[in-house]
């Protein structure tokens, strides 16, 4: 029997002991390989062995004990799991012998999940499925899922768009109630603009349309109204629909499926400004002089009818002299006028960039690539995106120091310092201040293209950093704007529809904010939108290239890194990469012009080079080209 006294030297020993051990809290981050990490909060990342990553998912917040060996190497021990993100999820069914299990399609997850036979709902082997945990693999290692839908397998017509839906939490979440929400409109609150020619410019097949245009010639050149949808005026805020259109963040244009951001009862009934229907729309209404420059804008609530529904086709066709005749001439000369002065002026005072090069896939009907074809920006194209941007800069202005921007803010800070190295090398400029606006458009302005043999434009665009939204007014220096937002997509953009609210509080003497927190979820929407598409496109796109396995393939150097380079096909604009690490000979990159050098060869930005197919692999979404042997390459000019 222990005594009183040898009791207490035993508890604090027990207490030594514990005090001695180092304990963390953090997140689970896959590799890879069977091992991950944790990452704790002190941003130190802790080992975690295949035994106790096999106990977690990527992405589930633990508590671990720390451990040092006498060699100095870090692990991780599991003590607890905290919480997981991880519900549902989309993957591949498997059956291996006997088991049935799930291949989930989740970064950084390497490992089959068993589906025990009560939880299977009639899936196949190679079937697409969505599923849910139904037990979390601590702390045995011995997670369970089941299937909730069999979404289809590689024979089920439009499987990539169904999937990506399923995947990606595109599908509409809505009560069956929720018309009540909508609210009633009174138009007769509004300026009555429907006695005024209004027109749409689309494309024939468009259903949402939400802007229309009308002009009158004036002494100092022109009156422009740009009409754009108003769905605000049927959404209240926070209601189920609205707060479903901030999940969604945009409608979603895959090539032959849409996912639309509104439900189509208001997309394309009640907010798309139809022909010869009244509509509730928010209006800007430009003076513009004949040298392009807005003198004067108004923003306004209003009433308008479109007249006509006309396509972009129709219209170059006449603004191009193949069809003199036209209803709208008068109208379409007006507008063509105004459109070119206010792009030449955006020419000399802002920055008018080229953009990359668009491309149209074509589906056949069993939903599978038939022919990718370029895009063509006709003149028509071209004179409603000037009627836009304009409107979008008078909305920017007018929502003043708060409201929702769309910011550009220029080149990364890193970068900064060899941008100057590079302009005073190739353009012998060294007194630009590049951090302002003004400084930036003086170097856009400067640099002659088919003057220079080195790239310049193409490496400086790919130092920029990334454009996002803001709160606050924030430069546009891809535009040259000291400011600028989109207000002329509402129907499908949920950023517009915030901007409608802005301008239209501030019209009525009050104020809109929106919450650095709401900011931050649209982004994350905005980019799952566009991941989503991608993911689909480039699953079409693997299946597409099957057929060119074997051909020496045209194309152009897009993006360049220290593993290799990304080459877009001139004739339909996919993109696959070039691992310069299986190359024969040896590469070195030069990370400040964007170049990669072998003894004999150079590959930069914009060069033309021939490919083949190396490996297409549908499952990652990844394509992977092989550099044709001439020498590797063609040697760059330069």
């Amino acid at each position: 029997m222990f005594d009183v006294n040898s009791l207490s030297q035993l508890k604090d020993l027990k207490k030594q002991i514990e005090d001695s051990k180092e304990y963390g809290t953090g997140i689970v981050k896959g590799t890879e390989r069977r091992f991950g990490f944790v990452v704790l909060e002190d941003e130190r990342e802790i080992f975690l062995a295949p035994d106790e990553m096999d106990k977690v998912f990527p992405g589930d917040k633990v508590k671990i004990q720390i451990h040092s060996n006498t060699e100095g190497k870090v692990s991780g021990e599991l003590m607890k799991v905290i919480s997981t993100p991880l519900k549902t999820f989309t993957g591949r069914y498997v059956v291996k012998g006997k088991g049935h299990f799930v291949e989930p399609d989740l970064p950084r997850f390497k490992r089959w999940i068993f589906i025990p036979p009560a939880a299977r709902n009639k899936a196949q082997n190679g079937d697409y499925i969505h599923c849910n945990i139904s037990r979390h693999a601590y702390p045995d290692a011995k997670p369970q899922a089941k299937v909730l839908t069999v979404i289809g397998n590689d024979a089920s017509p439009g499987i990539e768009a169904e999937y990506s839906r399923y995947k990606f939490q595109l599908e509409q979440v809505l009560p069956d109630n929720w018309q009540d929400d909508i609210k009633a409109v009174d138009l007769s609150q509004r300026q009555d603009f429907s006695a005024l020619n209004f027109v749409t410019i689309d494309a024939p097949s468009t259903q949402d349309m939400d802007d229309a245009l009308f002009i009158e010639a004036t002494e100092q050149g022109w009156q422009l109204s740009v009409a754009i949808a108003d769905p605000d005026a049927f959404i209240s805020e926070n209601s189920a629909v609205d707060k479903e259109a901030q999940r969604r963040a945009s409608s979603i244009y895959m090539p032959g499926h849409t996912i639309t951001m509104l439900p189509e009862q208001l997309s394309v009934e009640h907010c798309s400004l139809h022909p010869e229907q009244n509509r509730a729309a928010l209006i800007c209404r430009m003076d513009i002089s004949s040298e392009g420059i807005i003198s004067d804008y108004q923003l306004l609530e209003a009433t308008i009818c479109s007249k006509a529904k006309l396509s972009y086709y129709e219209v170059a066709n006449h603004l191009d002299g193949q069809s003199s005749e036209h209803p709208q001439a008068e109208l379409l000369t007006l507008l063509q006028q105004a459109s070119s002065a206010l792009l030449a002026q955006r020419q000399l005072a802002n920055i008018v960039g080229s953009g990359r090069p668009e491309f149209r896939i074509r589906l056949n009907e069993q939903g599978k690539i038939d022919s990718i074809e370029p895009g063509v920006k006709t003149s028509a194209h071209l004179l409603v995106e000037e009627c836009m941007v304009a409107a979008n800069s008078c909305a920017a202005n007018f929502m003043d120091q708060q409201g929702l921007f769309h910011g550009h803010v220029g080149f990364r800070p890193e970068r900064l310092e060899g941008v100057r190295k590079l302009i005073d090398e190739q353009l012998g400029l060294s007194d630009i201040d590049l951090e302002s606006v003004a400084g930036y458009r003086q170097l856009s302005h400067s640099i002659e293209d088919d003057k220079l043999d080195f790239p310049v434009r193409s490496v400086l665009s790919r130092m920029l950093e990334r454009g996002r939204l803001y709160t606050a007014p924030t430069p546009h220096f891809g535009m040259g704007m000291e400011r600028y937002t989109t207000f002329t997509s509402p129907i499908r953009k949920y950023s517009d529809l915030l901007v409608h609210r802005i301008i239209k509080a501030k019209l009525a003497g009050k104020t809109h904010t929106v919450k650095e927190q709401d900011l931050v979820a649209l982004q994350d929407s905005l980019d799952r939108a566009r991941q989503a598409r991608w993911q689909m496109e480039q699953w079409l796109k693997c299946q597409y290239l099957q057929a060119f396995k074997g051909q020496e393939l045209a194309g152009t150097v897009c993006q360049i890194n220290s593993n290799g380079f990304t080459v877009r096909l001139q004739n339909n604009g996919v993109e696959g990469v070039v691992d310069t690490r299986k190359l024969k000979e040896k590469y070195s990159f030069d990370p400040l012009r964007l170049r990669l050098s072998s003894k004999d060869v150079v590959i930069e930005l914009d060069q033309a080079v021939t490919i083949t197919i190396a490996q297409l692999d549908v499952k990652q979404r990844s394509i992977q080209f092989a550099l044709v042997n001439k020498a590797d390459a063609e040697p760059s000019a330069s």
